[in-house]
């Protein structure tokens, strides 16, 4: 067997052809590189520039409901006010009648106590006996 010496000059073409080859290739992967990182920087400013306006629609939107809400609730706070106070006055009305009606429904238990009496002294009725403790507690 004879084994074929390969001298350098024979090398120096394969060696450049690899090796461009890779550079070429290192090249080329990093133009991509480029040019996708600019694409990608290109579209985080786009997508930046419509977040920063959306933003500030919500903001404005979010200013105009407030806005409205306080009023609603301003509005509704006073019609709640001016139902309390209503239902004061009705509920101190409403007492004023129940003790009116309370002293009427007092007398005429009077009254009717002093038919009744009259009514038991003419039938001559004696009144019932009071009610014996002994009698109380055997029941």
């Amino acid at each position: 067997m004879e084994v074929d010496a390969v001298t350098l000059g024979d090398l120096v073409p394969i060696l450049a052809t690899v090796l461009g080859s890779m550079l070429v290739f290192a090249a080329a992967l990093m133009r991509y590189q480029h040019v996708d990182s600019t694409k990608t920087r290109d579209l985080i400013d786009q997508t930046s520039k419509e977040n920063r306006e959306l933003i500030k629609e919500n903001r404005e939107l979010i200013e105009k409901k407030s806005d409205e809400n306080r009023e609603l609730i301003k509005e509704k706070s006073d019609e709640n006010r001016e139902l309390i106070k209503e239902n004061r006055e009705l509920v101190d009305r409403n007492r004023d009648l129940i003790e009116k009606y309370h002293m009427e429904t007092a007398a005429s238990i009077g009254e009717v106590r002093e038919r009744l009496a009259r009514i038991e002294g003419r039938l001559e009725v004696s009144p019932p006996p009071p009610p014996d403790d002994t009698t109380a507690e055997a029941a």
